[in-house]
């Protein structure tokens, strides 16, 4: 992954504070084309490389010793991202340049970033959750990346995030590129199942918790 594809420089610090701004309002941005195309590509080709080596494992619920495979409430598979990864490490340094810019523009006192690369089998899905663990407030926001080329609309796999009532808030599709961010604390969402394979990072800026 090249590295001048990879920097603040393909997403300039002014419209950083602008989709800041927006997120601090409204709890959630879309963000397309984020990234390069040269950028996510390579974030997908390698984690098809590490899916197809045996490096995911699939998700569970819980937290500790509770963990546990719940295939009624998600169906995916996760890998960890890496500072040794070739594209992965580059990704976790872009968006520490991301941290920065929320840390100065909300006063998140976010710490760190991390990530998963997250595979959806055709038919799986993820039920309605929030990404904030109930006993921990480590998890400030939520940051997904689609790595989709061509994804038709039929495809099915949108992300949905419903309000408290349980009312439909906003849909996205998982687009290549597109970069969505949302409080991770109050946005219950929801991943509906796809007709064919679902490609995506999904991270989460943290405090120190």
């Amino acid at each position: 992954m090249p590295e001048h594809n990879i920097g603040l420089t393909a997403f300039p610090e002014g419209p950083w504070a602008r989709a800041a701004g927006q997120l601090a309002g409204r709890g959630h941005i879309a963000l397309p084309q984020a990234l390069p195309e040269a950028c996510w590509t390579a974030l997908r080709e390698e984690a098809v490389r590490l899916q197809s080596g045996a490096g995911f494992a699939p998700a569970r619920v819980g937290r500790g010793g509770g963990l546990q495979r719940e295939t009624a409430v998600r169906g995916d598979e996760l890998c960890w991202l890496e500072p040794g990864l070739p594209a992965g490490g580059r990704y976790l340094e872009w968006m520490e340049g991301l941290r920065a810019v929320l840390n100065r523009e909300l006063f998140l006192g976010l710490a760190e970033f991390e990530a998963q690369y997250a595979h959806y089998p055709v038919g799986a899905f993820y039920k309605t959750h929030v990404d904030r663990h109930r006993d921990s407030n480590a998890r400030v926001i939520s940051a997904v990346l689609y790595l989709n080329p061509d994804w038709p609309a039929e495809a099915g796999g949108e992300l949905v995030m419903y309000d408290a009532a349980g009312g439909e808030l906003f849909r996205q599709a998982p687009a290549g590129g597109t970069l969505l961010l949302f409080r991770s604390e109050d946005m219950p969402h929801a991943v509906l199942p796809a007709t064919q394979p679902r490609w995506s990072i999904a991270g989460w800026f943290r405090t120190r918790g």
